[in-house]
């Protein structure tokens, strides 16, 4: 009875001791908060890879997108463009993927890494909509020029944190893979209508201008030996620094206080034009509508261009226990913004739970599962999003994925 009774205690005290360690913010995802690491009572060396992306958009509903695989007809009304009316087209694409290590050494924990995150946004202004389906004026022309619809600033990362308690800093090298311009990157918009005869045209053209560090030719035709010699370069490199505090209730992180630019030498140009055009006669309506987009246009600067990622604060709120829960937000001093909140079942060995969240353009809902086995841990997350919180016909849809793995002592 007495060997059973402490048999039973050091179950339990395991059970308790483990689920300290199982944690739902991911210390490098987009809510990241290094000192996070100190939680998963690694005691000497453990390695962890990270993948995690999430897809919104307002602009194909859940019927469009049927409509589409199945070759048939798509419906563009005031219901099925219902959200582009109140905010304009918008898609977004926050990733954040790489790996970490943790090292503790007696009070200390040296946490070195590589990421690649940031955002990729789009925002086309309501008019488009507005004319597309609006009460437009007949007999009446239209034009205007847009900047900076498409923003890009995804950057890859890797430097070393120091953990000391609850307080961590880190020093971090950086270089631009994807950082757009916002001075070149614009859309042109001309529309005119007639009454006599019955005509109506909606005509876009625009241009994308993007730099990075490497070339994206020698990307897509996997020329390793140009990329290894383009990164290997480190006086091209940006400098920043990382501070943090996090214990297991709270904790707050400031991430790319730039010190120095990095230096991109390679630009990007995507260039496209499209045409919608509506005609009547009679009982006779004809509606047509063409669009061209060009091949990637890259070219080496003279010149490098200077770049640095908009600085982001993070935050969380939680409770690892039994029934956990928490939230947690991530803000980008260039408008982006995202907040999330989790509640579910904690039994140390394993979890679940339900996750929900909201940035500027869609909700997203998310179910997650993890495991615990102190040597080898996982947790899983799959989400779906949309731009209104009861999912319809008319939504618009998005994914999302999200995956880390542990393994080490």
């Amino acid at each position: 009875m007495r060997r059973t009774i402490v048999s039973s205690l050091v179950m339990l005290s395991l059970i308790l001791a483990i689920s300290g360690f199982a944690l739902t913010i991911q210390p490098f995802g987009l809510f990241g908060n290094v000192s996070l690491v100190r939680h998963d009572f690694t005691a000497l060396l453990k390695f962890v890879p990270f993948a995690e992306f999430e897809f919104g958009q307002n602009i194909l509903s859940m019927d469009n997108i049927n409509a589409l695989l199945n070759e048939e007809d798509f419906k563009v009304d005031k219901t099925t463009l219902s959200s582009a009316l109140q905010s304009g087209f918008q898609f977004a694409l926050p990733v954040s993927l790489g790996a970490y290590a943790d090292l503790k050494l007696g009070a200390l924990r040296f946490v070195p890494y590589t990421r690649v995150d940031g955002n990729i946004n789009l925002t086309l202004p309501k008019t488009f909509a507005e004319l597309l389906v609006g009460d437009t004026q007949i007999d009446e022309t239209y034009e205007s020029s847009y900047t900076n619809f498409f923003n890009a600033n995804i950057t890859a990362n890797g430097g070393i944190a120091i953990v000391i308690g609850d307080i961590y800093v880190a020093g971090n090298l950086f270089t631009p893979v994807l950082y757009s311009d916002p001075q070149t990157t614009m859309i042109d918009v001309w529309y005119t209508s007639s009454a006599t005869p019955a005509y109506a045209e909606l005509s876009a053209s625009g241009k994308i201008r993007a730099y990075s560090r490497i070339s994206l030719n020698d990307l897509m035709s996997q020329n390793i030996q140009n990329l290894v010699n383009d990164l290997s370069n480190f006086e091209d490199y940006g400098i920043s620094v990382e501070v943090g505090y996090g214990n297991d209730v709270f904790g707050i992180a400031v991430r790319n206080i730039v010190i120095s630019p990095a230096k991109a030498w390679y630009s990007v140009e995507v260039i496209g034009n499209g045409k919608i055009t509506y005609t009547a006669e009679g009982t006779d309506i004809t509606a047509d509508a063409t669009y061209s987009v060009s091949d990637p246009i890259v070219a080496r600067l003279i010149t490098p261009v200077s770049v640095a990622p908009p600085m982001q604060i993070t935050a969380y709120l939680k409770n690892d226990g039994f029934i956990m829960w928490g939230v947690m937000g991530s803000y980008w001093l260039d408008g982006n913004w995202a907040v999330k909140g989790y509640a579910g079942l904690n039994i140390g060995i394993a979890k679940a739970y339900y996750m929900l969240g909201y940035n500027q353009i869609t909700y997203s809902h998310t179910i997650g599962v993890g495991m615990n086995l102190f040597f080898l841990n996982a947790d899983l997350k799959l989400t779906a999003t949309t731009n209104s919180f009861i999912p319809t016909n008319n939504s618009t849809p998005g994914i999302g994925f999200s995956l880390t793995i542990s393994g080490g002592l």
